[in-house]
């Protein structure tokens, strides 16, 4: 199929029209990233599932984003089509005993103000954690000893062959920022969380409590969250603050003053920037602290992802 065979007839089917050599920078919160070929944004099971038929028959590499959180777009931009689940399935139902049956295109921050105002605990640890449900799922988020993966009662995936199936929380695997998504090829298209009653007030404070906390440690200028894992028994932030590290900064990329396990684009920043940056600390870390550490972040490249060390 020829180049213009695939994109003409992906356009077709979509309702929402898609976007074509678009930089990556404006999908992103690093607001970082070259072009990718075809951006889509499915709003249906039957429009994504259209859209991986006609690019797996077109042979076309595929890559999914949501709200761009926890990655890093190389300045080469991304190969092929690039499946944009933000608008995907914003679906929010609350359901009997305390299930909630949510899709992966809802941002996490609204789902658990949502579950909170109805009484509902187990989301507080989220609020402030960017980015979509679906994403977070991929990455198995978490703060203060919490994970979204603790809360998975069953999650509906599609595979790039565009096959359904619903599967059980003891049929995946959920680790410390790790989760069986990230071994496969497939789709978050449809979750259901277990929750707990609670006061609406006390959960309600604990969140205030929780924002408080995470404003005076994170930082406000754009960036893609902790850029490294934490080695056992050693938050990658102390690692690096006893580096002397903090502040330092290449090109528009600098680790924050703030916490040393985020980098942030004070204005300008490329990929090649803060890929440095990210070396340059890994070095520091290696060589005051003797640890190594490994990226958090994915990093995503012109012919696709490449994993962090």
């Amino acid at each position: 199929m020829r180049t213009m065979d695939w994109k003409g007839k992906i356009t077709q089917i979509l309702s929402t029209p898609p976007l074509f050599d678009e930089p990556m920078r404006f999908h992103t919160s690093l607001r970082i990233g070259g072009p990718a070929d075809m951006l889509v944004f499915p709003s249906s099971r039957e429009e994504l599932k259209g859209v991986l038929a006609i690019a797996h028959s077109a042979g076309v590499p595929i890559f999914l984003v949501g709200q761009g959180t926890n990655l890093l777009v190389k300045d080469e931009g991304i190969k092929g089509l690039v499946v944009n689940l933000a608008r995907f399935n914003p679906e929010i139902r609350f359901l009997s005993n305390h299930i909630v049956k949510v899709g992966p295109g809802v941002p996490v921050v609204k789902l658990a103000r949502e579950a909170m105002n109805r009484g509902l605990g187990g989301l507080e640890f989220a609020i402030g954690i960017p980015g979509s449900l679906g994403g977070a799922l991929y990455m198995n988020a978490g703060a203060y000893g919490f994970s979204i993966g603790d809360l998975v009662r069953e999650v509906a995936t599609m595979d790039f062959l565009g096959n359904e199936r619903i599967r059980a929380k003891d049929e995946l695997h959920f680790f410390y920022r790790k989760s069986t998504f990230q071994d496969e090829e497939s789709i978050i298209v449809e979750v259901r969380l277990a929750l707990h009653a609670a006061s609406p007030e006390e959960l309600q404070m604990k969140a205030a409590q929780i924002q408080k906390i995470r404003r005076s440690k994170q930082p406000q200028k754009p960036s893609a969250g902790s850029v490294f894992r934490n080695p056992p028994g050693n938050p990658a932030g102390l690692l690096i603050e006893k580096a002397g590290v903090k502040g330092h900064v290449i090109g528009g990329a600098q680790v924050s003053t703030l916490h040393g396990n985020f980098i942030v684009n004070t204005g300008g920043a490329t990929a090649e920037d803060v890929l440095n940056l990210v070396e340059w600390v890994r070095n520091r870390v290696r060589e005051t602290q003797g640890m190594e550490l490994e990226l958090e972040i994915k990093v995503v490249g012109r012919n696709g992802i490449e994993r962090g060390r």
